[in-house]
């Protein structure tokens, strides 16, 4: 009876403490939401990094100065990477410029796909099939670009001082001529007007936003090096707190998710890296600029970590591109001077090579999730947290798969449950 009583009394303590130690790491979160990001992506870069800090071990080096160099190394790559996206934003005027052409080509295009000369001529099958519905879908894109008034003003400003190319004018005045395009986006009209009410505000916080953001991402480095120090203290300290029945099963828990979570991450930045250098080479072989073939790389690298999604972000960032660049000259002849096509070629060969040879050599079965599981885990991570959360979505799927697997093998092998 009186050990009855202990084993509830103890059932109840060890309940009470989860609880409480759960609530008090939710409001945490909650109130301190804004560095979680940081902490989640220093940890990241330090598991990424345990094999270089192990290697450069081997060649006698320190630990100490052997994550002083991973640190550095990546501080490099994140740098040289913001300076290339950072330069390759466009200004006010260059902004009002790429849209315009992408005005104009947008248009282009559509009538060349429904076999069009003008919106009054008759067109082929496919402008009989669905031709209204695309309309619509045009219509659509194209409220992302249309000018407001505010915008509409700049760029006559611009016109004025003689600071536009004659060829965006043309495609200036060619957009005018269409309906749609020619009319102000109400829509964002009102949006883009409050934005531009408070540029003032903005441009003159500059310096208090980026002390903020300094303050918030200072923490990021921290994390990561002493995530990289550890001997061991973590873990032993998670452990500790664990009552001695479930001692064995907590510590193959803890060892299964580092070996899985390490690999999967190692193998999905290889992975990536190689699918961004073969979408970076294939573009300067069909004529892109360096630059922009390196952003285009870039963007298609990060989001090739996005199960299904990640494709389709890097195929349209450089179709955007192909609709706006003009004159690319191939470094190979045989290859078309289209650069839609080209594109399209590039991105094709680099998802085989994905598909075929990066994913089963590099990645493995690191990750073995059902293409249901993959696709609900991304949408759900967007809606969750944007962007970020569609990266982080699987790394965190495949974090609770390991616990869930683990945890129920071992409580099966001592008789936990049965």
């Amino acid at each position: 009876m009186v050990s009855n009583d202990r084993l509830n009394r103890s059932r109840v303590f060890y309940f009470s403490l989860f609880f409480f130690f759960i609530s008090i790491f939710g409001f945490l979160i909650f109130v301190l939401k804004d560095l979680v990001l940081p902490i989640i992506l220093g940890i990241l870069a330090a598991y990424i990094s345990l094999p270089g800090v192990n290697y450069l071990k081997r060649k006698g080096i320190p630990k100490s100065l052997a994550i002083v160099i991973l640190l550095g190394v990546f501080s490099l790559v994140v740098f040289v990477i913001g300076q290339k996206i950072v330069s390759a934003i466009p200004n006010e005027k260059e902004n009002l410029e790429l849209r315009v052409q992408l005005q104009y080509k947008l248009d282009q295009n559509f009538l060349a796909l429904l076999g069009k000369t003008d919106y009054n001529s008759e067109g082929n099958f496919l402008d009989d099939l669905v031709g209204d519905e695309l309309y619509q879908i045009f219509q659509g894109l194209n409220s992302f670009l249309v000018f407001n008034k505010h915008e509409s003003s700049e760029f006559k400003k611009y016109i004025k001082k003689s600071m536009i190319s004659e060829r965006t004018l043309f495609f200036y005045n060619e957009n005018l001529k269409h309906p749609f395009l020619s009319t102000p986006n109400s829509k964002s009209n009102k949006l883009n007007e409050n934005t531009a009410n408070k540029s003032k505000t903005k441009s003159a916080s500059k310096i208090a936003l980026f002390l903020d953001a300094i303050s918030i991402w200072i923490i990021l480095p921290f994390i990561f090096i002493f995530v990289l120090i550890d001997e061991g203290e973590i873990k032993s300290f998670f452990l500790g707190i664990v009552p001695n029945r479930y001692f064995e099963m907590a510590f193959t828990t803890f060892s299964n998710v580092d070996v899985a979570i390490g690999n999967y991450l190692r193998g999905t930045l290889l992975q990536s890296s190689l699918v961004g250098l073969v979408i970076f080479i294939g573009l300067s072989i069909i004529g892109f600029k360096i630059q922009a073939a390196l952003l285009i790389g870039i963007i298609a690298g990060i989001s090739n970590a996005i199960p299904f999604l990640g494709p389709v972000i890097g195929l349209g960032t450089g179709l955007i591109y192909a609709m706006i660049v003009e004159g690319i000259n191939p470094i190979i002849p045989f290859i078309p001077a289209n650069p839609i096509v080209g594109v399209l070629i590039v991105v094709f060969i680099a998802q085989f090579l994905d598909n075929a040879v990066f994913q089963p050599i590099v990645l493995g079965k690191a990750v073995n999730l059902h293409p249901l599981v993959v696709v609900i885990g991304v949408t759900g991570g967007s809606i969750i947290a944007g962007f970020w959360g569609m990266l982080l979505a699987i790394p965190t799927i495949v974090i609770f798969k390991v616990v869930i697997s683990t945890v129920y093998r071992q409580a099966k092998a001592y008789y936990i449950i049965y």
